[in-house]
């Protein structure tokens, strides 16, 4: 009786230990999109948008890659998209507005999207394109609106491509960035790090809120900036700005004539380098504004008129100003110089300054700013020293009204000892097709110990 009991459950042990070690196939899950024909160039409707929100009337179909996510907080209610670049045709980049949340759940990152443009409206925003449904203010201006939430799906149809987003990045300088031709593309800054008033500071602050962000500046070695955004709602916005230099990776934006690097999570900065500190600097912060220029150390000359050097507030930003409006001298020369600068135990010393206009009318040698340096200036005669002109980058007509532009790095590894730095303005007040301002601001220089 034993022996016919034990059976049986041999036989079923045996069933379950086959059962459970075979291995069960699972089904593969297979991506369904589909694969739509692109019949039309996103250079081709770029080149029709305007301005004006422009109707698109054709059954055309263009493709591009999501390069933005709002899976951190820091993006609401758009995408950035662009195209792939080759070795002859750069990215594009474009956004659409979206009345969705969580767009990333199914546009992730490096997705190939297919947009069906019938019916749909584009313009140009600050220089970049955007794509969309149309919105008619309560004043009655059109402009680009966000694709209702039941008609989006139908318009950004995913692909089943998804690419590295290293397939898509650019890495540029920033003096490279503040290109419309970039904006809405993902790009990546080397070697920059935040500017002094944003360390210990969290990326959103109430206190510096701006339309519901907050702005603070990334910087390079030679000067140039870029505004980095950060919203309220970004995951981030509480954690501390990272002091140290490095790589910030993010979508390029504008608003105004102001660029604008906005990240798409923290993961966006690899900050791990060590500060750049000048040993040098002169941000103008401390000075009163509409007077005679003053800071311990400098020199504000007249060599001709009798119209000195002011000091201005902005929008909250000190720099130094020379403008013409004022005065109706023929010529009109004023130095403004730095402090004695050491530059013994430094090398491979670099100047940096940052300087814009504003109301210029032509660009001519008989308005204009010039940058010198003298190894014998004595503090008060700036004819008697001898003076070095400098090759600098510097503010023209074209450059956009009060947007300061970097002078690039000035080598001066050729001095040693003790130097100044002098802004000559040139200019009529007597000529009023010469009227206009020059401004300078954010004086540094940097150095290897």
């Amino acid at each position: 009786m034993k022996n016919i009991f034990l059976n049986p459950f041999f036989a079923l042990s045996v069933f379950f230990f086959y059962g459970c070690n075979n291995e069960v196939e699972v089904p593969k899950l297979e991506c369904t999109q589909p694969n739509l024909t692109v019949n039309q160039t996103v250079q081709k409707v770029k080149d029709l948008s305007g301005l004006v929100p422009k109707p698109y009337n054709y059954n055309d179909i263009i493709e591009a890659y999501v390069v933005s996510s709002d899976e951190g907080g820091n993006f609401f209610k758009a995408i950035s998209f662009q195209t792939l670049a080759t070795d002859k045709t750069p990215a594009i980049g474009f956004s659409i507005p979206v009345d969705v949340s969580n767009t990333y759940i199914d546009f992730r990152v490096g997705n190939k999207v297919f947009i069906k443009l019938k019916n749909q409206f584009t313009d140009l925003y600050f220089g970049g394109m955007r794509i969309g449904s149309l919105y008619v203010s309560n004043a009655g201006d059109p402009t680009i609106g966000r694709v209702s939430q039941n008609d989006y799906k139908n318009v950004l149809n995913a692909s089943c491509t998804v690419i590295d987003e290293n397939q898509l990045v650019k890495s540029v300088t920033i003096e490279e960035a503040l290109n419309d031709d970039k904006l809405n593309t993902l790009v990546e800054l080397t070697d920059v790090q935040f500017t002094e008033e944003a360390i210990g500071r969290h990326y959103f602050e109430e206190s510096n809120n701006v339309g519901g962000s907050t702005n603070w500046n990334l910087r390079d070695k030679t000067g140039n900036q870029i505004i980095f955004r950060t919203s309220s709602y970004a995951g981030f916005a509480d954690h501390i700005v990272p002091e140290g230099s490095g790589k910030v990776r993010g979508i390029l934006t504008k608003f105004g004539s102001d660029y604008q690097l906005m990240i798409r999570s923290e993961k966006d900065l690899v900050m791990n380098g060590k500060r750049t500190v000048p040993f040098f600097a002169e941000d103008f912060q401390s000075v009163k504004n509409n007077v005679n220029f003053t800071l311990p150390g400098w020199s504000n000359i007249v060599e001709k008129a009798s119209k000195l050097w002011k000091s201005m507030l902005y929008a909250g930003n000190g720099y130094a100003e020379f403008n013409t409006t004022s005065t109706t001298a023929a010529e009109n020369v004023a130095w403004l110089v730095t402090p004695k600068i050491n530059l013994n135990g430094y090398k491979n010393a670099v100047l940096s300054f940052r300087s814009a206009q504003h109301d210029l009318k032509v660009d001519s040698p008989l308005n204009t700013l010039e940058v010198y340096i003298s190894t014998d200036f004595n503090g008060s005669s700036v004819t008697k020293a001898k003076w070095t002109k400098l090759k600098a980058n510097l503010p023209s007509l074209s450059t956009p009204t009060r947007q300061f532009i970097s002078s690039g790095g000035i080598d001066l590894s050729a001095y040693s000892g003790n130097i100044h730095i002098a802004f000559k303005y040139i200019g009529s007040g007597k000529d009023k097709t010469l009227n206009g301002a020059f401004m300078v601001d954010d004086v540094k220089i940097f150095g290897e110990k």
